[in-house]
């Protein structure tokens, strides 16, 4: 399932950098929790995937989560808009191995360490 345009939308995107801006009238934020709307980590790791299939113009497949942390609950009404930033992002073969943050305004959400292979 594609989350842009479901659970988020790209307002500003740079080299390696994301604004999203967070769709609070989203099923998944309507589920995940009734009356205190939460961005499910799985949704996290889906968002850079996204990202990271838009920065290198191909398909991935995640096959390895090597460090993932969530170190602050990211909602859309506190926190309507994030920074999905990757640090590193580079392609061996067919492996794609990509590093980042999710943050806003200075405060770090989550940390991420994650292994893709190329869909052909």
């Amino acid at each position: 399932m594609q989350l842009e345009n479901q659970l988020y939308e790209i307002i500003e995107s740079g080299d390696k950098v994301f604004r999203l801006r967070l769709l609070p009238e989203s099923v998944i934020f309507k589920a995940h929790f009734p009356g205190f709307p939460v961005l499910p980590g799985v949704c996290m790791v889906r968002v850079a995937t996204e990202l990271a299939e838009k920065i290198l113009c191909c398909r991935l497949s995640l096959s390895e989560m090597r460090n993932v942390k969530f170190l602050g609950v990211v909602s859309p009404v506190d926190t309507p808009e994030v920074d999905f930033t990757f640090d590193h992002l580079q392609i061996s073969g067919h492996e794609v191995a990509a590093k980042g943050t999710v943050s806003s305004n200075g405060t770090v959400f989550s940390k991420f360490s994650l292994k893709y292979n190329i869909i052909d």
